[in-house]
């Protein structure tokens, strides 16, 4: 089996942690923003980008909005810091799972204090 693309998602989400916080001057993306995952398509082409934001609902707009507007050049810095024959699209994503973990958390802790009240 051929592995390759988990390497070069490894390595892009490690290249991007370094250009957002060394290189990339957009003010929508100076808050606290962590790469937290990559996945790449076999072929190479095209890579799917997740990012948090640990901030507030308008840090996320602003964090959207400039990697929105700074993709292809982000894309192009990308291509400074690794060595492939071919730089991958970006998407860029919101990862909001650990917000949705908390949120079914929080309503599982009032499901079971429900239960208890009810056994009272």
């Amino acid at each position: 089996m051929h592995y390759r693309h988990l390497r070069v998602a490894e390595l892009i989400r490690e290249a991007l942690s370094v250009i957002l916080m060394e290189e990339i001057r957009d003010p929508d993306l100076q808050g606290f923003i962590t790469i937290s995952e990559v996945e790449v398509t076999p072929d190479l082409r095209r890579a799917h980008v997740y990012y948090r934001v640990h901030g507030e609902e308008e840090d996320w707009k602003r964090a959207e909005k400039g990697f929105r507007r700074a993709h292809k050049y982000i894309r192009h810095l990308l291509g400074e810091h690794l060595f492939l024959r071919y730089i991958p699209e970006i998407d860029f994503h919101p990862d909001r799972r650990p917000e949705a973990a908390e949120a079914l958390e929080a309503l599982l802790a009032r499901t079971r204090h429900g239960d208890d009240k009810e056994d009272s």
